[in-house]
Formats: C-alpha cells, sequence, structure tokens
C-alpha cells in the first residue's frame, strides 16, 4: 500500500497489523453485525487495536455523520458488549489500565505474544501489574474461562 510506501518499518506488528484489524473489528461493529448477533465476541489482541483509547471518539464521529440503518446502539456500545481484548504484545501498565476503564475488568484477558515477544517479559509484567488481586485473576485466567466456556 502507498500509505506505507517508503517506510517498510510500519508494517507488519509495530502498525500496519493495528490499523488494519482495527479496521476490520469496526466494520463489523459499523456493518451490524453485533446488532444481527448480540451474543457474537470477538477477542481482539494488543490491547484491542487502540480501540479502548478510541470510544469517545467513535460515538461522537457516529453521532455526527449518523449511524448507519440498523444500528440501535453507539458504536463503544457494541465494543463493550461484544469485543473482549488480549494484553498480547503490549506489556505497559497505562495500556492495561486503560483497556480495563475503557472496557471493563470482565473483558480483558492476558495473553502472550510468542514469537514476536518473549513470553517471560509479559508474564512478569503480569505478576507485578498494579492491579487487586481479584482483578489480576479475573484477567489472568477467570475471563478466559467464561469467554472461552474452560
Amino acid at each position: 500500500m502507498q500509505l506505507y510506501e517508503g517506510h517498510p518499518e510500519l508494517l507488519g506488528a509495530t502498525w500496519s497489523w493495528t490499523v488494519e484489524t482495527a479496521t476490520h473489528a469496526l466494520r463489523l461493529v459499523f456493518g451490524g453485525v453485533f446488532e444481527r448477533f448480540p451474543k457474537a465476541q470477538l477477542i481482539l489482541g494488543h490491547m484491542g487495536e487502540t480501540l479502548p483509547y478510541l470510544l469517545w471518539r467513535l460515538d461522537s464521529r457516529a453521532r455526527l455523520a449518523g449511524l448507519p440503518q440498523g444500528l440501535s446502539k453507539l458504536p463503544s456500545e457494541y465494543i463493550k458488549s461484544n469485543i473482549v481484548v488480549t494484553t498480547t504484545g503490549v506489556c505497559a501498565d497505562e495500556s492495561l489500565q486503560c483497556a480495563l476503564a475503557a472496557l471493563g475488568e470482565d473483558n480483558v484477558l492476558f495473553s502472550v505474544d510468542y514469537p514476536f515477544e518473549e513470553s517471560e517479559t509479559a508474564s512478569r509484567w503480569m505478576e507485578q501489574a498494579p492491579l487487586s488481586d481479584e482483578v489480576r485473576a479475573k484477567v489472568c485466567y477467570q475471563n478466559a474461562e467464561r469467554v472461552l466456556g474452560l
């Protein structure tokens, strides 16, 4: 794509995967998939591919442009009820706190990003992340048990 021409460092895991994956997720939201299938769940890696940071803006722009026909809720409502995110490849307290605040402690799952990141780095970070024992248990295994039916 011309968007990345001359900047190969933006391809793949650095940036383009995030943009493309977030775009696909938003196409599901705006395309009415979660309206038609309200129990459907999507798991997004990398702390939600930036979507938790953009909830207010997505709603603001959707209000301005008008919701697509057939949608009864704002984009953030679909994201909060139908998308869970993993910590995959993002070992940062700030990102974790944002995801938890934006989506709720029931919608964040711990994950590693092998072979792109070392699993030990993710594990050490999660053990030391500023979370209560209750929230850490949800993120580390209870949410996955519920979402995946384990």
